[in-house]
Protein backbone atom coordinates (compact mmCIF):
# COMPACT_ATOMS: atom_id res chain seq x y z
CA UNK A 1 0.00 0.00 0.00
CA UNK A 2 1.07 3.59 -0.55
CA UNK A 3 2.51 5.37 2.51
CA UNK A 4 1.01 8.50 4.01
CA UNK A 5 3.69 10.63 2.37
CA UNK A 6 3.10 8.95 -0.98
CA UNK A 7 -0.65 9.63 -0.77
CA UNK A 8 0.11 13.33 -1.14
CA UNK A 9 1.56 12.63 -4.60
CA UNK A 10 -1.25 10.42 -5.94
CA UNK A 11 -3.83 11.75 -8.41
CA UNK A 12 -7.40 11.21 -7.08
CA UNK A 13 -8.57 10.16 -10.56
CA UNK A 14 -6.00 7.66 -11.85
CA UNK A 15 -4.53 6.77 -8.43
CA UNK A 16 -1.00 7.06 -9.80
CA UNK A 17 1.80 9.49 -8.99
CA UNK A 18 0.94 12.88 -10.51
CA UNK A 19 2.03 13.39 -14.11
CA UNK A 20 1.92 17.13 -14.92
CA UNK A 21 -0.52 18.13 -12.11
CA UNK A 22 -2.71 21.18 -12.70
CA UNK A 23 -4.09 23.40 -9.92
CA UNK A 24 -7.88 24.05 -9.86
CA UNK A 25 -9.55 27.07 -8.28
CA UNK A 26 -10.98 24.78 -5.57
CA UNK A 27 -7.39 23.99 -4.49
CA UNK A 28 -7.48 20.39 -5.74
CA UNK A 29 -4.72 19.14 -8.03
CA UNK A 30 -5.41 16.67 -10.86
CA UNK A 31 -3.26 15.16 -13.60
CA UNK A 32 -3.67 17.34 -16.68
CA UNK A 33 -4.54 14.36 -18.88
CA UNK A 34 -7.00 12.96 -16.30
CA UNK A 35 -8.75 16.32 -16.06
CA UNK A 36 -9.06 16.66 -19.83
CA UNK A 37 -10.53 13.17 -20.12
CA UNK A 38 -12.95 13.89 -17.26
CA UNK A 39 -14.14 17.17 -18.79
CA UNK A 40 -14.87 15.46 -22.09
CA UNK A 41 -17.68 13.57 -20.34
CA UNK A 42 -19.12 16.65 -18.60
CA UNK A 43 -21.17 19.61 -19.77
CA UNK A 44 -19.53 21.93 -17.26
CA UNK A 45 -15.86 22.07 -16.32
CA UNK A 46 -16.00 20.90 -12.72
CA UNK A 47 -13.54 19.41 -10.28
CA UNK A 48 -13.58 15.57 -10.30
CA UNK A 49 -13.20 15.60 -6.49
CA UNK A 50 -15.54 18.27 -5.09
CA UNK A 51 -17.60 18.97 -8.27
CA UNK A 52 -16.95 22.70 -7.92
CA UNK A 53 -16.92 24.48 -11.28
CA UNK A 54 -13.49 25.57 -12.44
CA UNK A 55 -12.97 29.25 -13.10
CA UNK A 56 -10.32 28.55 -15.74
CA UNK A 57 -10.51 26.52 -18.93
CA UNK A 58 -6.77 25.89 -18.80
CA UNK A 59 -5.73 25.50 -15.15
CA UNK A 60 -2.06 26.29 -14.44
CA UNK A 61 0.48 23.56 -13.82
CA UNK A 62 1.23 23.03 -10.16
CA UNK A 63 4.99 23.31 -10.57
CA UNK A 64 5.70 22.83 -6.87
CA UNK A 65 3.78 19.57 -6.74
CA UNK A 66 5.25 18.45 -10.07
CA UNK A 67 8.79 18.95 -8.77
CA UNK A 68 7.96 17.21 -5.50
CA UNK A 69 6.57 14.20 -7.37
CA UNK A 70 9.63 13.96 -9.58
CA UNK A 71 11.94 14.17 -6.56
CA UNK A 72 9.84 11.62 -4.67
CA UNK A 73 9.95 9.11 -7.54
CA UNK A 74 13.68 9.59 -8.06
CA UNK A 75 14.46 9.14 -4.38
CA UNK A 76 12.23 6.08 -4.01
CA UNK A 77 13.61 4.43 -7.17
CA UNK A 78 17.18 4.97 -6.01
CA UNK A 79 16.35 3.61 -2.56
CA UNK A 80 14.63 0.48 -3.86
CA UNK A 81 16.92 -0.19 -6.80
CA UNK A 82 19.55 -1.40 -4.33
CA UNK A 83 17.26 -4.26 -3.22
CA UNK A 84 17.13 -7.70 -4.82
CA UNK A 85 13.34 -7.75 -5.27
CA UNK A 86 12.02 -6.22 -8.49
CA UNK A 87 9.68 -3.26 -8.32
CA UNK A 88 7.04 -1.70 -10.58
CA UNK A 89 8.55 0.78 -13.05
CA UNK A 90 5.42 2.97 -12.82
CA UNK A 91 4.74 3.01 -9.08
CA UNK A 92 8.00 1.72 -7.57
CA UNK A 93 6.05 -0.83 -5.51
CA UNK A 94 6.98 -4.50 -5.14
CA UNK A 95 5.61 -6.77 -7.88
CA UNK A 96 3.46 -9.23 -5.93
CA UNK A 97 0.45 -9.75 -8.24
CA UNK A 98 -0.03 -11.10 -11.77
CA UNK A 99 -2.48 -9.63 -14.32
CA UNK A 100 -4.26 -12.51 -16.08
CA UNK A 101 -5.23 -10.31 -19.05
CA UNK A 102 -1.82 -8.71 -19.74
CA UNK A 103 0.21 -11.74 -18.58
CA UNK A 104 2.56 -9.45 -16.62
CA UNK A 105 3.53 -8.95 -12.94
CA UNK A 106 1.98 -5.86 -11.35
CA UNK A 107 2.08 -4.04 -8.03
CA UNK A 108 -0.72 -3.22 -5.58
CA UNK A 109 -1.14 0.27 -7.09
CA UNK A 110 -1.53 -1.09 -10.64
CA UNK A 111 -4.79 -2.85 -9.80
CA UNK A 112 -6.50 0.52 -9.25
CA UNK A 113 -5.10 2.17 -12.40
CA UNK A 114 -7.06 2.79 -15.59
CA UNK A 115 -4.64 0.60 -17.51
CA UNK A 116 -5.85 -2.47 -15.60
CA UNK A 117 -9.52 -1.51 -15.32
CA UNK A 118 -11.74 -4.64 -14.94
CA UNK A 119 -8.70 -6.95 -15.11
CA UNK A 120 -8.33 -10.05 -12.96
CA UNK A 121 -5.31 -10.58 -10.73
CA UNK A 122 -3.75 -13.48 -8.85
CA UNK A 123 -0.82 -13.71 -6.45
CA UNK A 124 2.42 -14.48 -8.28
CA UNK A 125 2.90 -17.63 -6.20
CA UNK A 126 -0.40 -19.07 -7.55
CA UNK A 127 0.33 -18.61 -11.26
CA UNK A 128 4.06 -19.33 -11.13
CA UNK A 129 3.75 -23.11 -10.93
CA UNK A 130 1.05 -23.20 -13.63
CA UNK A 131 3.09 -21.23 -16.15
CA UNK A 132 6.28 -23.10 -15.35
CA UNK A 133 4.43 -26.33 -16.01
CA UNK A 134 3.12 -24.97 -19.31
CA UNK A 135 6.59 -23.83 -20.36
CA UNK A 136 8.06 -27.18 -19.33
CA UNK A 137 5.53 -28.96 -21.56
CA UNK A 138 6.52 -26.76 -24.50
CA UNK A 139 10.19 -27.40 -23.73
CA UNK A 140 9.69 -31.17 -23.81
CA UNK A 141 7.90 -30.85 -27.16
CA UNK A 142 10.85 -28.92 -28.61
CA UNK A 143 13.29 -31.48 -27.25
CA UNK A 144 11.33 -34.27 -28.94
CA UNK A 145 11.41 -32.34 -32.22
CA UNK A 146 15.16 -31.89 -31.85
CA UNK A 147 15.64 -35.63 -31.33
CA UNK A 148 13.46 -36.38 -34.35
CA UNK A 149 15.42 -33.97 -36.56
CA UNK A 150 18.76 -35.34 -35.37
CA UNK A 151 17.57 -38.83 -36.27
CA UNK A 152 16.51 -37.63 -39.72
CA UNK A 153 19.86 -35.92 -40.16
CA UNK A 154 21.62 -39.22 -39.43
CA UNK A 155 19.48 -40.98 -42.03
CA UNK A 156 20.28 -38.33 -44.63
CA UNK A 157 24.00 -38.61 -43.90
CA UNK A 158 23.84 -42.41 -44.28
CA UNK A 159 21.98 -42.02 -47.58
CA UNK A 160 24.55 -39.50 -48.83
CA UNK A 161 27.39 -41.86 -47.91
CA UNK A 162 25.64 -44.76 -49.64
CA UNK A 163 25.17 -42.71 -52.81
CA UNK A 164 28.85 -41.77 -52.78
CA UNK A 165 30.03 -45.35 -52.15
CA UNK A 166 27.68 -46.73 -54.76
CA UNK A 167 28.90 -44.23 -57.34
CA UNK A 168 32.56 -45.00 -56.59
CA UNK A 169 31.94 -48.73 -56.82
CA UNK A 170 30.05 -48.40 -60.10
CA UNK A 171 32.77 -46.19 -61.54
CA UNK A 172 35.43 -48.78 -60.76
CA UNK A 173 33.35 -51.54 -62.39
CA UNK A 174 32.78 -49.48 -65.51
CA UNK A 175 36.47 -48.70 -65.85
CA UNK A 176 37.44 -52.37 -65.41
CA UNK A 177 34.93 -53.51 -68.06
CA UNK A 178 35.82 -50.90 -70.62
CA UNK A 179 39.55 -51.55 -70.25
CA UNK A 180 38.88 -55.02 -71.66
CA UNK A 181 37.23 -53.67 -74.73
CA UNK A 182 38.86 -52.42 -77.93
CA UNK A 183 39.71 -48.80 -78.70
CA UNK A 184 36.43 -48.18 -80.53
CA UNK A 185 34.57 -48.57 -77.20
CA UNK A 186 36.63 -45.94 -75.31
CA UNK A 187 34.43 -43.03 -76.42
CA UNK A 188 31.37 -44.85 -75.07
CA UNK A 189 33.23 -45.47 -71.79
CA UNK A 190 33.96 -41.78 -71.29
CA UNK A 191 30.36 -40.78 -72.07
CA UNK A 192 28.95 -43.33 -69.64
CA UNK A 193 31.25 -42.26 -66.79
CA UNK A 194 30.42 -38.60 -67.39
CA UNK A 195 26.70 -39.35 -67.17
CA UNK A 196 27.24 -41.29 -63.96
CA UNK A 197 29.20 -38.44 -62.34
CA UNK A 198 26.54 -35.93 -63.31
CA UNK A 199 23.90 -38.12 -61.69
CA UNK A 200 26.04 -38.43 -58.57
CA UNK A 201 26.53 -34.66 -58.40
CA UNK A 202 22.80 -34.03 -58.69
CA UNK A 203 22.04 -36.51 -55.93
CA UNK A 204 24.79 -35.15 -53.70
CA UNK A 205 23.52 -31.61 -54.29
CA UNK A 206 20.01 -32.60 -53.29
CA UNK A 207 21.29 -34.30 -50.14
CA UNK A 208 23.52 -31.31 -49.35
CA UNK A 209 20.53 -28.97 -49.53
CA UNK A 210 18.51 -31.27 -47.27
CA UNK A 211 21.38 -31.44 -44.75
CA UNK A 212 21.82 -27.66 -44.75
CA UNK A 213 18.09 -27.18 -44.17
CA UNK A 214 18.11 -29.72 -41.35
CA UNK A 215 21.18 -28.10 -39.73
CA UNK A 216 19.36 -24.74 -39.80
CA UNK A 217 16.29 -26.23 -38.07
CA UNK A 218 18.43 -28.01 -35.48
CA UNK A 219 20.42 -24.85 -34.75
CA UNK A 220 17.22 -22.81 -34.29
CA UNK A 221 15.71 -25.43 -32.00
CA UNK A 222 18.92 -25.69 -29.98
CA UNK A 223 19.07 -21.91 -29.48
CA UNK A 224 15.41 -21.81 -28.44
CA UNK A 225 15.88 -24.67 -25.98
CA UNK A 226 18.96 -23.04 -24.45
CA UNK A 227 17.08 -19.74 -24.08
CA UNK A 228 14.14 -21.47 -22.44
CA UNK A 229 16.41 -23.48 -20.14
CA UNK A 230 18.13 -20.26 -19.09
CA UNK A 231 14.72 -18.67 -18.58
CA UNK A 232 13.76 -21.53 -16.23
CA UNK A 233 16.72 -20.53 -14.05
CA UNK A 234 15.61 -16.87 -13.79
CA UNK A 235 13.94 -15.49 -10.70
CA UNK A 236 10.17 -15.70 -10.58
CA UNK A 237 9.43 -12.16 -11.74
CA UNK A 238 11.92 -12.20 -14.63
CA UNK A 239 10.50 -15.54 -15.67
CA UNK A 240 6.95 -14.22 -15.78
CA UNK A 241 8.01 -11.02 -17.55
CA UNK A 242 9.51 -13.02 -20.41
CA UNK A 243 6.94 -15.82 -20.39
CA UNK A 244 4.54 -14.39 -22.95
CA UNK A 245 7.28 -13.49 -25.48
CA UNK A 246 8.91 -16.93 -25.03
CA UNK A 247 5.67 -18.82 -25.65
CA UNK A 248 4.93 -16.74 -28.75
CA UNK A 249 8.40 -17.48 -30.10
Amino acid sequence: MASAAEDDYICPVCYEIFNVPVFLSCSHSICKECLQQFWKTKITQECPVCRRRSSKECPPVNLTLKNLCESFLKERNEKRSSGSEEICSLHSEKLKLFCLEDKQPVCIVCINSLKHDNHKFRPISEVLSLYKEELNTALKSLQQKLQHNEKKKGEFEETAQHINSQAEHTERQIKEEFEKLHQFLRDEEEATITALREEEEQKQQRMKEKLEEMNTHISALSHTIRDMEEMMKDNDVSFLKNFKASMER
